[in-house]
């Protein structure tokens, strides 16, 4: 267990660490690479994962919104974390008429941290890191309902010891295009095994429309967390140019740097992004604010054949 191989290293560098990007990034000491957007898209308004109609893969989002990819579509993510902290991800969607299969990777490296013993004498050094195998399905239910669950595969490892257990996703999203109007279900990490840690399981809500005489799409979400707390995403996409959008967003999460928790604070999070689509070609970045903490950066690239 992690708990036990952190006994045994230098604490005080260790859990300083760990402790800024674990609050920073999520609710719990653990499974922070399940609550962390690496879709671009969601990173860039917010961070809300519950709506996404846009026909690209949204990794780690609502799994309803892998049916409205149309073909056969990739992608590879790298996330420039907080503390050295680095994310690597790729996903991608298969289309078979009515039903899409997707698949995603995740990855996220702590580096590596000095071992000692109880007199302080050095006994090597150790790398930490979590991963995440997931499969997805999603169907048209009908014309504007789409419904989709996701089963996956967690994992953590440090200095030689290994831990995890499987977890479920299940979403459906609600799409008109005549109005443009969205709105999504999304119930995430939903423990499947025995493990005696709890899942960092959340309820997002999330609606999306872009408004009538103006080129933006706004997007506001809520997420009911594992820990009773209520928090809020809102979100803009700029619709620049046919092939370029500027997203911008806030959300309620706010990062104390002196009192090491996360707190309720519904303007202190914000984020920045863009999405460049070329001749089948996605390219999308964005930037989050964890406050004192520092900013977070990210970039995908997606290919639809």
């Amino acid at each position: 267990m992690y708990y036990k191989v952190m006994r045994s290293v230098n604490t005080k560098i260790v859990i300083s660490l760990l402790l800024l990007a674990c609050t920073a990034m999520a609710e719990t000491p653990s499974y922070q690479l399940l609550t962390y957007p690496f879709s671009n898209r969601s990173a860039g308004m917010g961070g809300g994962r519950a709506v996404d109609a846009s026909g690209n893969i949204d990794i780690q989002g609502n799994p309803a919104s892998a049916s409205f990819v149309q073909g056969l579509q990739g992608q590879v993510g790298f996330v420039n974390h907080l503390v050295g902290i680095q994310g690597f991800s790729g996903a991608g969607v298969l289309p078979l008429e009515r039903h899409r299969i997707s698949g995603e990777l995740i990855y996220f490296d702590y580096g590596r941290f000095e071992k000692t013993d109880i007199m302080g004498t050095n006994q090597g050094s150790f790398g930490y890191h979590e991963i995440a195998a997931a499969m997805g399905y999603a169907f048209k239910f009908s014309e504007a309902i789409r419904l989709g669950g996701r089963v996956g595969r967690f994992s953590r490892a440090a200095d030689g010891n290994t831990s995890g257990d499987f977890y479920y996703d299940l979403g459906g999203v609600y799409h008109n295009q005549l109005d443009s109007l969205t709105i999504g279900v999304y119930l995430a990490s939903v423990g499947l095994g025995e493990s005696d840690e709890a899942f960092p399981t959340q309820l997002h809500v999330g609606t999306s429309k872009i408004l009538s005489h103006l080129p933006l799409r706004l997007n506001l979400e809520g997420v009911y967390g594992f820990n009773n707390q209520v928090k809020f995403a809102l979100g803009g996409e700029i619709l620049v140019h046919p092939i370029f959008r500027v997203r911008l967003g806030i959300n309620s999460n706010r990062f104390d740097l002196q009192t090491g928790v996360t707190e309720s604070d519904f303007i202190a999070g914000s984020s920045v992004g863009f999405a460049l689509d070329w001749q089948g070609m996605l390219i999308e970045s964005a930037m989050q604010s964890f406050g004192a903490a520092g900013w977070v950066s990210q970039i995908s690239i997606a290919y639809q054949l």
